[in-house]
């Protein structure tokens, strides 16, 4: 139970008992991988459609294809995504991202059409340091990483950027078993993205994430969490398509140890915006190699 919190600890908010120091990070030239599977469906408010940044499971921040000029639209995105962790020594690790997707989009205004699409979004790199232990005061980890490739989908196609999208994170908890508190911070920089004459622009993003996990027993911890988000404008052909906004989203989560290197974690989301709202739900089955 321990070790899945620490393997998925820094992507997303997940479980786990109290915490030895020494398991923190992924062990030197050791590889820990976690498959994940995660379901928005996403419901458009307003009568324009806006660039959309959406955070997966394995904590990346990924673009949903985005459909010009219609109104009252409702979609399913599905990404499915991999994460590969390799311990360089007892402080630090490093890790990579591959994330695919599927998308459905119905919309109705004077008519009535149907989108489909999929195919890969990014393939990010990053690491993770930890500056701190956990004494008498919280333990603190330290992060960040780039998309190595991201696809952006505009109006005249789709296009392949690299070194684009810059996040940073920090990461601080305290732990009395059999109760941990968890704080989550991330700020994401995303740079002006261009194909031809079209560019797309989204706002920079800050996250804050405060969590409590429970350890119901050897094998089951549940999860809350809330997710709070500063956006700033997006833009498309140089024209602000959406102003600065902040949101509030609600999260909880179940995880049980199949075994001593198998770990099932379904996470449920809510998020609510001045452009769109979203129900997430995700599933991530990890591996200790």
């Amino acid at each position: 139970m321990k070790n899945i919190f620490i393997i998925l600890i820094f992507p997303f908010i997940l479980f786990g008992e109290t915490l030895k120091i020494e398991d923190v990070l992924t062990e030197k030239n050791k590889i820990k991988s976690t498959l994940s599977v995660s379901y928005s469906n996403i419901h458009r408010k307003n009568n324009k459609i806006i660039p959309i940044t959406y955070q997966t499971t394995n904590g990346d921040f990924v673009s949903i294809p985005t459909y010009m000029g219609i109104s009252n639209t409702n979609q399913d995105f599905i990404n499915y995504g991999i994460n590969v962790r390799y311990g360089i020594n007892k402080d630090l690790e490093v890790f990579s991202n591959l994330n695919l997707f599927t998308s459905n989009t119905r919309s109705s205004d004077s008519s009535f059409t149907n989108d489909s699409s999929s195919g890969f979004n990014n393939l990010s790199f990053g690491l993770n340091y930890q500056i701190k232990q956990e004494d008498e005061t919280p333990s603190i980890i330290i992060g960040a990483n780039t998309n190595l490739i991201e696809r952006t989908i505009f109006m005249n196609g789709s296009k392949d950027s690299s070194f684009k999208s810059f996040s940073l994170f920090a990461t601080s908890y305290s732990s009395v078993d059999p109760i941990i508190f968890l704080l989550d911070t991330r700020y994401r920089v995303n740079l002006k993205k261009e194909n031809n004459s079209q560019t797309i622009e989204n706002g920079d993003i800050i996250t804050f994430s405060p969590s409590i996990i429970f350890v119901v027993n050897p094998y089951i911890s549940l999860n809350w969490g809330i997710d709070y988000n500063f956006k700033n404008k997006d833009k498309m052909n140089g024209m602000t398509v959406s102003n600065s906004e902040s949101s509030i989203g609600y999260r909880f989560g179940v995880n049980y140890e199949l075994n001593s290197k198998k770990y099932l974690n379904i996470n449920i989301s809510k998020k609510d915006t001045n452009d769109y709202s979203s129900n997430n739900v995700s599933l991530a089955l990890s591996y200790e190699f």
